[in-house]
């Protein structure tokens, strides 16, 4: 198939169901990513890869990388630390949009000069958050051919479909060695104290919001505290907004 090609949607709808019943018995994050390669070559690309960042630790991100780019590449890749400076992920947490490297490239910046030299010429990312706080950046990358505004208006939701498998997929599997014990350990009164207080509220106003006494607000609220390994109050508002615990259910 061309690089410019559509999919004729009987084929579209053939390799999804297809990729989705493989995914499905999958248990570890490489064999996702080696599953999802005959799907990037059917849309035109050479390489795929997949970035995932939790919001927590908030200045110092926890990325955990996949890739099927060049082993010199990678390689290259983690020698100069470019996983620090890597402008893909940086536009990933700014923006959600899907985006062309061409788009966010300096010519003469070494990143993507380095880049070029090993092959990776042309690429696509698209970067989801979910409600876990987790930022998963999905990328799809070839050695020739740009990528054109008209293969994006016919190929795009594909790619998209498959950026978004692929997140699915591997935070998944991953959940629960990046985020915070307390992500799934905070009690919904708990996280209702800490819903009210990120809305201004005094402990005497969640106390008569949720019927209780403010004895007992300041109990749950020390121990999300706690729970969330965070400095104070504030900074435990901040966490758990991050992680997607509050709002909570009210």
């Amino acid at each position: 198939m061309g690089a410019h090609d559509q999919l004729p949607h009987d084929r579209a709808t053939a390799w999804r169901a297809a990729l989705l019943h493989q995914l499905n018995g999958l248990r570890d994050a490489d064999a996702v990513i080696r599953c999802l390669q005959p799907a990037v070559a059917l849309l035109g690309f050479d390489y795929c890869a997949y970035a995932l960042r939790a919001a927590i630790p908030i200045t110092r991100f926890n990325t955990l990388c996949w890739s099927t780019y060049p082993e010199p590449w990678r390689e290259h890749y983690r020698v100069n630390r470019y996983l620090a400076i890597d402008p893909v992920l940086q536009f990933g947490q700014r923006c959600v949009k899907p985006v062309l490297w061409s788009g966010i490239a300096t010519a003469d910046a070494p990143f993507w000069a380095d880049a070029r030299q090993h092959g990776l010429n042309h690429g696509w990312s698209h970067t989801i958050r979910d409600h876990t706080g987790i930022f998963g950046t999905f990328s799809l990358v070839r050695r020739a051919t740009p990528i054109t505004e008209d293969e994006l208006a016919a190929s795009e939701p594909e790619m998209i479909w498959l950026s978004q498998r692929a997140h699915a997929s591997i935070s998944t599997l991953m959940a629960e060695k990046v985020l915070p014990d307390a992500a799934t350990r905070l009690k919904e009164v708990e996280r209702q104290t800490l819903h009210w207080t990120a809305e201004g509220k005094t402990a005497a106003e969640v106390a008569a919001i949720l019927e209780m006494t403010e004895r007992n607000v300041n109990f749950h609220i020390r121990n999300a505290v706690t729970k969330l390994n965070a400095a104070n109050k504030t900074h435990a508002v901040v966490k758990a907004a991050l992680l997607g615990l509050i709002p909570a259910t009210l």
